[in-house]
């Protein structure tokens, strides 16, 4: 289950975070065939003071609109996986009415042994390794 901390603007309406959030977990779901009930979300909101981000940087040109960023620590991904998850996010953000160009991603790869989900335990150690479970 992936750890998605999403970093916006203060401002945005509780109906705005919920659509972030849910856009990102239905395209993780997809992507990554992460199940339903897996992820964890931590909303960060930072006034606009606080987020100094470049307008212009490898060809893409940032609006004033608030930008979004998200910083997700997973289990490795392939290169496919990532990079149909950013086109999925960047399609459903722009249909729900964000500028996709006001989206970055960071994806930081973890390995098993540094998750516990609870009880003091590292689950992902004892679980049984296969290409399903990496996807978990």
């Amino acid at each position: 289950m992936p750890l998605v901390t999403i970093n916006v603007w203060q401002g945005l309406s509780e109906t705005q975070i919920d659509q972030i959030q849910q856009a990102t977990h239905a395209c993780l779901v997809k992507a990554w065939g992460i199940p339903d009930n897996g992820g964890f979300y931590l909303i960060s909101e930072r006034p606009q003071s606080r987020m100094r981000i470049d307008r212009t940087m490898w060809g893409i040109e940032r609006s004033s609109h608030p930008p979004i960023l998200l910083q997700i620590t997973s289990s490795p991904r392939s290169a496919e996986m990532k990079t149909s998850f950013y086109k999925l996010l960047a399609g459903e953000f722009a249909r729900l009415g964000f500028r996709p160009e006001d989206l970055f991603i960071s994806i930081t790869p973890s390995n098993p042994e540094d998750w516990s989900f609870g009880n003091g335990v590292a689950q992902l150690l004892d679980a049984p390794r296969t290409a399903e479970s990496c996807s978990d």
